[in-house]
């Protein structure tokens, strides 16, 4: 079906099966095909080939570890949009955006009435499906069940797929840890004998290419550094009992259930785009009851449940207190800012003295993801009545040799967060309070929480900068 001139497109957590058959076609195909994704996890050949003569490759939302080194040599692009504006183009102004010709997307079974579901990464997948010309689902019989705006009849489609994956492969694990020297093949085999063979299996194109310590943080084996149980502390006395949250992916967010931020709190709800591991656990245990929420009472609401451990996932499975609606509405802004007291809680990679937010970008110009939801649930808890926009970080990178907080972004830096919406800033020396201050007091602020070894530095830049 596919043919040069066309976009086609794969969503995030999507299956890999059409994937390797479109790539599977670069010989026969005679011209360019438009190919868009979002933090792939399988290689299908465009990765680890020079495919660029048939596959012209653009990212969206997330670039993801696999995608960050061709999007590096500049063999890809970076589409900057939003996922709750992402089809405004499309639906507003057609005549100016390039329709979307075929979507791929994993879908569960039919059920007896003839609908399918997305399982727990549903994200956008509903979206493109409604506005592509052409709808591929792989189907998977052993997706979660979800609750929520989750089905799609069978009529909605123009081809279905049998996808549902092979159990793990052995001898295609240890043909992989073949490759590898000594050392980490041996620290392989005990992630292995810890995570479980099930949960490596997905990761079988990572392993070669993923540090140790990366696969464990990723696997939430790893002993967190011991500056995120500080920063868990100081969120948990900022974070205000009857609060909805939004938590981002990544690190310290990620490990912040886990290391206890919210154990302590009463009545939080659940309005987010992705989750961490472990927030399916505080649901069970009555400590995300969603009681004061504004809108969804009683309900712990999502785009997906990516970022779920293994036993997060078996809470949510068929459970109606788990629901998940497309971000078109769930990221609007609108819908955030109408939870009372709605807060944000994301990660950013720097900061500087006004508060402009970094969250994409490292030495200069060089994106290592894209932005995700952060944009909309930050600004949506910004805007929300008695709502906080958090932003944690380190304040440290490179084991302590470059400060996070710095005077200015440097040159090709991005944006996430224009310093008007900058609200509270945690490290692992404080909390930093920029809303309502000038750059003079924000910068006093930012320095008091600044690594130690750089406050000098930082004082005399701000002196500089502000008087």
């Amino acid at each position: 079906m596919v043919k040069p001139g066309m976009l086609v497109q794969f969503p995030l957590a999507n299956g890999p099966v059409m994937q390797r058959a479109l790539a599977g076609r670069a010989d026969e195909l005679d011209g360019i095909v438009d190919v868009r994704l979002s933090s792939p996890l399988a290689d299908p050949g465009w990765f680890s080939r020079d495919l660029s003569n048939v596959f012209r490759i653009e990212f969206e939302v997330f670039i993801g570890n696999l995608g960050r080194p061709m999007h590096d040599r500049k063999a890809a692009t970076y589409l900057p949009n939003l996922l709750s504006t992402s089809f405004k183009p499309h639906d507003e102004r057609p005549a100016e955006d390039k329709p979307v010709d075929i979507t791929f997307v994993t879908t569960s079974m039919p059920n007896s009435q003839g609908f399918v579901s997305f399982g727990p990464h549903q994200w956008n997948k509903r979206m493109y499906v409604r506005r592509a010309r052409c709808a591929v689902a792989e189907m998977d019989s052993t997706l979660t069940r979800t609750h929520g705006d989750v089905y799609m009849h069978v009529s909605e489609f123009d081809y279905f797929v049998d996808a549902t994956p092979e159990p793990p492969d052995l001898e295609a694990i240890e043909r992989e840890l073949a490759r590898m020297d000594a050392e980490k093949r041996e620290g392989l085999r005990r992630v292995i004998d810890e995570a479980g063979i099930e949960r490596i299996w997905p990761l079988l194109n990572y392993l070669a290419r993923t540090p140790i310590e990366d696969l464990k943080l990723l696997l939430g084996l790893a002993e967190p550094p011991a500056e995120y149980r500080t920063i868990a502390g100081y969120l948990g006395e900022v974070l205000e009992d009857g609060a909805t949250i939004q938590i981002g992916v990544g690190d310290p967010s990620s490990q912040m259930p886990r290391l206890g931020a919210f154990d302590r709190k009463h009545d939080l709800g659940l309005h987010t785009e992705m989750v961490a591991p472990g927030i399916a656990k505080l649901v069970d245990a009555g400590i995300i009851n969603g009681r004061r929420k504004s809108i969804h009472r009683g309900k712990a609401i999502a785009v997906a449940w990516s970022g779920s451990d293994p036993a997060d996932l078996k809470i949510i499975d068929d459970n109606p207190a788990f629901e998940i609606y497309d971000p078109e509405y769930v990221l609007d802004i609108a819908t955030i800012k109408s939870n009372h007291k709605q807060t944000s809680i994301n990660n950013a990679l720097s900061i500087d003295l006004t508060g402009q937010i970094n969250s994409e970008t490292v030495v200069g110009a060089r994106m290592i993801n894209g932005t995700g939801g952060q944009p909309e649930t930050h600004i949506g808890a910004f805007l929300s009545k008695g709502g906080r926009a958090i932003t944690l970080l380190p304040s440290t990178a490179l084991s302590g040799a470059v400060s996070r907080i710095v005077p200015q972004l440097e040159a090709g830096a991005l944006v996430t967060i224009p310093r008007f919406f900058a609200d509270t800033v945690i490290t692992e020396y404080g909390v930093a309070r920029l809303l309502g201050k000038n750059h003079r007091e924000r910068a006093a602020e930012l320095i008091a929480v600044a690594h130690p070894d750089f406050r000098s530095e930082l004082r005399a830049a701000a002196r500089e900068l502000f008087g």
